[in-house]
């Protein structure tokens, strides 16, 4: 078994998210790595754990202003600003690693 500083960054995210419901911001806080880091490697860490029978469950994002779920967005990355309101007051999508 690997130690903590032997484990890749991904692996490292991986490790994290099995253990606990976490945002890009508290990963990036966790592992210090830049918080868009964080989301680049979301998209690999998806196909790679594919084989393994897990998923990355999301908890989608939602606006603080007027309670707008994004429910059906594709991307891990939190938009910009709400399309019902315009306000930019974005919650995070938070992730975990679960088996299926």
């Amino acid at each position: 078994m690997k130690s903590d500083k032997q484990l890749t960054i991904r692996e490292q995210i991986i490790r994290c998210l099995e253990a606990a419901p976490m945002t890009a911001r508290d990963l990036s806080k966790a592992l210090r790595i830049r918080e868009k880091e964080a989301y680049s490697h979301l998209p690999s860490i998806e196909k790679s754990i594919r084989h393994q029978k897990k998923q990355i469950k999301i908890t989608p994002c939602y606006c603080l202003g007027c309670g707008f779920e994004f429910k059906d967005r594709k991307s891990f990355k939190k938009p910009g600003k709400c399309p019902e309101c315009k306000k930019s007051r974005i919650e995070p999508p938070v992730f975990q690693i679960m088996g299926f």
